[in-house]
């Protein structure tokens, strides 16, 4: 399965791992592996990424990654925000006949 998480805490040091939360609030662990390919850091901690997920074997969580599929950093959340923003005050100002 495919979705949408924020990595809420990633470890690279003499034990690698990580965890996350879905969009729908399931806990995600990241295993090792997944950490060390995908050279995640603490730098990537609040960051929204698609990854692929199977059932957490061990049940302490919901879903375990495989793969990390599209590494969106801040930056790039940064902008779609402000791409977002820009077309909602857009729409005030249309709405309430004021030209920019």
């Amino acid at each position: 399965m495919i979705k949408n998480i924020y990595f809420t805490r990633i470890e690279n040091g003499d034990k690698s791992y990580g965890f996350g939360i879905t969009e729908e609030n399931e806990q995600v662990y990241i295993p090792g592996y997944v950490v060390e390919a995908f050279d995640l850091t603490s730098d990537d901690t609040g960051t929204k990424n698609k990854v692929a997920l199977v059932e957490d074997k061990t049940g302490k969580t919901a879903f375990a990654v495989t793969a990390v599929l599209i590494e969106d950093s801040a930056m790039q959340q940064a902008y779609e925000w402000q791409i977002d923003e820009i077309k909602r005050l857009e729409g005030l100002l249309k709405a309430n006949g004021i030209g920019f």
